[in-house]
């Protein structure tokens, strides 16, 4: 709408929207029908942008739920397995043991109690007994914060893995099947953080090398990861909860997914493309512009100068003046008896027509309304209401807030 070029053209409709009459009901009426649209607006711009956003709970479920199919894989690379050698790793624990203390000596100590036969001192040749001491350090290690527990007990994994890829040899493929869905669940975390602005959030180089890196396969798979679809499903979980949490703070959400400076825009665009990332700006942006222009206009800001615009569209007594237009612009006296009713009337009939023409104008959806309001301000500088310049600085105003505007509009 042209009410949203700029501040004078704000305070001139909420000038309109405080004055009683036809044009007080247009200009509200318009407000509250689009601030009502709002989120389904927002809703609508985000999914035609970046596709509809999913739970991360669900995913991450999906990804367990792959990683638990692997089950009969990993029963049948055990069916030719050969028998374990567990002694060198329970020699390197036993001397972690005595080195450590605290959480990792206990840490190593538990570990190297499962590499027995139960109820025994003897070490269990049994490969399945390696695998599952393996899966219970890696239960150990979530959540764990103790740096040396954790040096300690990836050392010992390692050394475990080694040994259960020389007596299973086909593990090897069943392994990097499982690490793959791993680092998509990591993907899938990270990703949320992507836009954080706390510590823990990735600068914009590095999350594209997260990306770059993350596409490579490791182990023994072929053909691109799926990690940088994770990042991307996590980021656009983010964003969805983002929208929903500030739903009624247009502004809010602008500077949360915005962000300060350029790193938010870098990020979205290291996630979804340059131009994806421009246009989700720039929707948040004319949603901004949209919150902006609604508090001006009906919540009473600025009342100096609402109160000043409301001077001039009021109906006067006496010698007719030039009212600002929907430019709030002083325009001065003059002795003309025939001026123009959108710019100022001199009888409180035509004063109200006026109005109601002026808010059609500021609310209106078509683009030629923009085209009328600089056909008024040109039209007061031929009446030499305003200068050359000053009309030249008016258009050049509103034909730059036009364009930030169409910046929100999707791409044809």
């Amino acid at each position: 709408m042209p009410m949203d070029l700029g501040p004078n053209l704000q305070r001139q409709a909420g000038a309109l929207a405080a004055t009683p009459g036809e044009g007080q009901s247009i200009v509200r009426s318009a407000i509250a029908a689009r601030d009502a649209a709002a989120n389904a607006r927002i809703a609508q711009g985000l999914g035609r942008e970046l596709g509809p956003a999913r739970m991360p709970s669900q995913i991450a479920e999906e990804i367990a739920a792959n990683q638990r199919a692997l089950g009969p894989a990993y029963e049948e690379a055990f069916q030719n397995a050969r028998a374990v050698n567990a002694e060198p790793i329970a020699n390197n624990l036993d001397a972690m043991a005595t080195r450590l203390r605290g959480d990792a000596q206990r840490a190593v100590q538990r570990v190297r109690g499962m590499l027995n036969v139960t109820g025994t001192d003897v070490l269990d040749p049994n490969p399945q007994t390696l695998f599952q001491t393996r899966n219970a350090i890696d239960g150990m290690m979530e959540g764990m914060t103790d740096g040396n527990a954790i040096r300690a007990l990836t050392a010992t994994r390692q050394q475990i893995n080694r040994e259960l890829e020389r007596a299973v040899p086909s593990i090897r493929r069943v392994d990097a099947r499982f690490a793959e869905l791993a680092r998509q669940n990591d993907a899938l975390g990270r990703g949320q953080q992507a836009l954080d602005s706390g510590r823990t959030a990735p600068r914009p180089a590095e999350l594209q090398a997260e990306i770059n890196n993350g596409a490579l396969p490791q182990g023994d798979m072929l053909g691109p990861s799926a990690v940088p679809l994770r990042l991307r499903q996590g980021a656009r979980a983010e964003i969805d909860r983002i929208v929903g949490t500030n739903a009624n703070d247009r502004i809010a959400l602008q500077r949360f997914v915005k962000g300060e400076g350029d790193w938010n825009r870098d990020r979205l665009a290291a996630l979804f493309g340059q131009g994806r990332a421009n246009r989700i700006i720039a929707i948040l942006d004319r949603e901004r512009t949209f919150a902006d222009t609604s508090g001006i206009v009906t919540r009473n800001s600025e009342t100096a100068a609402r109160a000043a615009a409301m001077q001039d569209i009021a109906p006067q007594k006496g010698n007719p003046g030039i009212v600002h237009s929907a430019l709030n612009l002083r325009f001065g006296d003059t002795a003309a008896d025939a001026v123009d009713k959108v710019i100022g009337g001199a009888k409180s009939a035509s004063q109200r027509a006026a109005n109601t023409e002026l808010a059609r104008l500021l609310t209106s959806n078509d683009p030629a309304a923009a085209a009328r309001t600089v056909q008024l301000v040109q039209a007061a500088q031929r009446r030499g209401d305003i200068s050359a310049q000053k009309a030249r600085e008016i258009i050049q105003t509103m034909s730059v807030e036009a364009a930030k505007q169409r910046q929100a509009l999707p791409a044809r």
